[in-house]
């Protein structure tokens, strides 16, 4: 059980209005797809990639358990707060299509983003983001990205992590990283982004995601 000064804290960072503690919502982010059930002590909504930040670096400091969660239609039980402590959903802010670059082929998205928003988006200018999980009309980019989401179309054109181009992320203590490039030849330095990729949220949380695009199919069936 979380003490409730700690509480007061993050009222007081993200506002009443962006972090509850009551049965309802402690139940409704309770599950994902497993049907397991474990309830957390608070849930907050981070507005932003500084909230993010700020709430990563105060939990790491007071040993709180953090669990970022997308839409909770996952089958692994990444989303889930086994251990009790905070859930950080990110769909009620961070979920914000930033740019979609046609000239270059790619698409710059928050966590929160729906897969089937962004297919639709894409497709409206003549473009085309393959990933389909079966969960994509609810699923989100960020939990694709933990999960590795693959779907009907991967056989032709691959999973998520083959269009996961870089990523910003808030690692446990506070700080926070960018990781590749929006370009399609970059060779210097580790894979971070592609360790991130099917973590689960264990190492960071995904505040921005790059992803390629590719040509619209002038035919589908």
């Amino acid at each position: 059980m979380i003490d409730t000064k700690h509480i007061e804290h993050f009222t007081q960072l993200v506002g009443d209005e962006n972090i509850y503690s009551d049965k309802a919502h402690l139940i409704a982010y309770s599950y994902d797809a497993t049907r397991e059930h474990f309830e957390p002590d608070a849930v907050i909504f981070p507005r932003n990639e500084e909230d993010v930040s700020a709430i990563l670096k105060y939990c790491n400091e007071h040993k709180i358990i953090i669990v970022p969660r997308g839409a909770g239609s996952g089958f692994t039980g990444g989303a889930l707060p086994s251990h009790g402590g905070i859930v950080l959903a990110m769909e009620k802010h961070m979920n914000k299509i930033l740019e979609i670059d046609m000239k270059n082929m790619v698409a710059i998205v928050q966590p929160g983003v729906i897969n089937m928003d962004l297919q639709r988006a894409v497709e409206e200018v003549g473009l085309f983001y393959p990933p389909d999980p079966a969960s994509q009309d609810y699923s989100t980019i960020g939990g694709n990205v933990s999960e590795n989401a693959g779907g009907m179309r991967a056989a032709k054109y691959g999973i998520t992590k083959d269009y996961v181009m870089a990523t910003r992320a808030v690692l446990p203590n506070g700080d926070v990283i960018k990781a590749g490039k929006r370009t399609i030849k970059d060779v210097a330095g580790y894979n971070i982004s592609g360790i991130l990729i099917a973590s689960e949220g264990t190492l960071a949380v995904l505040t921005e995601i790059t992803l390629k695009l590719i040509p619209k199919p002038k035919m589908t069936k």
